[in-house]
């Protein structure tokens, strides 16, 4: 569906990690920066950090290039990193969301301390956007802060995977039951049958990650239509940092009974005054990934208008 090249020049960043093996983050720079690599991307003074969801590793989102590209023109102080986690691509089953936000805030502290960048703007897809909650709400004092948040495409898991399951023939609730056992026999860290998973899910999951995945109040529970209102409120008044909210409107895993932009609009009044910006949004047309062209291009001027945003509110 995208329009965008599928041959693309990055920068790749090694930094001194003591979480990850081999810790890199990938740029994708303005030209001038690519035509002058050594150490050039210092000059720019910004860093939009995008972290992918289950399944995804560096340069598996298009949006990703799409933001990159309309940043060209309309924001060169700016530049998108893209970050390899360890529970990138087929990985997560054996990480957690916490596990996820010491290694993203080792590398806002390298964009910060080592690249010299002024702002740092976290932008998650799909389970992105936990990672980005997970961070923004909980231990906020132990992990350098960030400027702004954008959540790409925002959905419960355990609302997607029950239908999911479902349609396969899979037991649901069966599968929750399994997996809490697990935890009560103290073997979280063991891996889950494949048996008790969705079909096609080959790769190593902990009863732990399903629980935190398909369990009420998970560690993954963040976007759930159903969580109490007092929850929603809790939840969302503890961000601090400007926040956009960009839902695919046509996602094709939420289910159809949820009213989406309902839902979003609920996440927006819990939040403290000034923090929501309205630029927030449904993404016309959007699948989960909004691999759409236009909706791409509709994503990334909420993006640009959401940075101005973020420089306007500093001065």
């Amino acid at each position: 569906m995208s329009t965008l090249p599928s041959i693309f020049p990055v920068l790749v960043h090694d930094y001194d990690s003591k979480l990850v093996q081999h810790g890199r983050i990938y740029e994708i720079p303005p030209p001038e920066v690519l035509s002058h690599p050594s150490g050039q991307s210092t000059k720019l003074s910004n860093a939009l950090v995008f972290i992918g969801g289950l399944h995804d590793g560096p340069h598996t989102v298009p949006t990703s290039r799409a933001v990159a590209q309309r940043l060209i023109g309309e924001l060169e102080d700016w530049s998108v990193f893209e970050v390899r986690l360890n529970s990138s691509f087929g990985q997560w089953g054996f990480s957690s969301l916490k596990e996820d936000v010491r290694e993203i805030g080792e590398i806002v502290s390298y964009l910060r301390e080592k690249l010299g960048k002024k702002r740092v703007v976290l932008m998650g897809h799909s389970t992105g956007c936990q990672d980005c909650m997970e961070y923004a709400t909980k231990g906020q004092h132990e992990r350098p802060p960030v400027d702004g948040i954008i959540l790409q495409a925002p959905v419960s898991d355990r609302e997607s995977l029950k239908p999911l399951m479902e349609k396969d023939g899979r037991n649901f609730q069966e599968s929750l039951a399994y997996a809490t056992r697990m935890l009560e026999e103290g073997r979280g860290e063991d891996y889950m049958p494949k048996s008790q998973l969705p079909v096609g899910y080959n790769n190593p999951i902990t009863a732990y990650r399903w629980h935190t995945l398909v369990s009420v109040g998970g560690d993954d529970d963040y976007f759930s239509s159903d969580l109490p209102d007092d929850k929603v409120v809790e939840v969302w008044g503890k961000i601090g940092s400007k926040l956009l909210i960009v839902p695919s409107g046509g996602d094709e895993y939420v289910p159809g009974h949820i009213d989406v932009a309902g839902l979003m609009r609920k996440w927006m009044s819990a939040c403290r005054p000034g923090v929501a910006s309205e630029l927030s949004g449904l993404i016309p047309g959007a699948n989960h990934r909004a691999e759409q062209p236009g909706a791409q291009q509709w994503l990334a001027e909420r993006v640009v208008g959401f940075l101005k945003e973020v420089v306007a509110k500093e001065g």
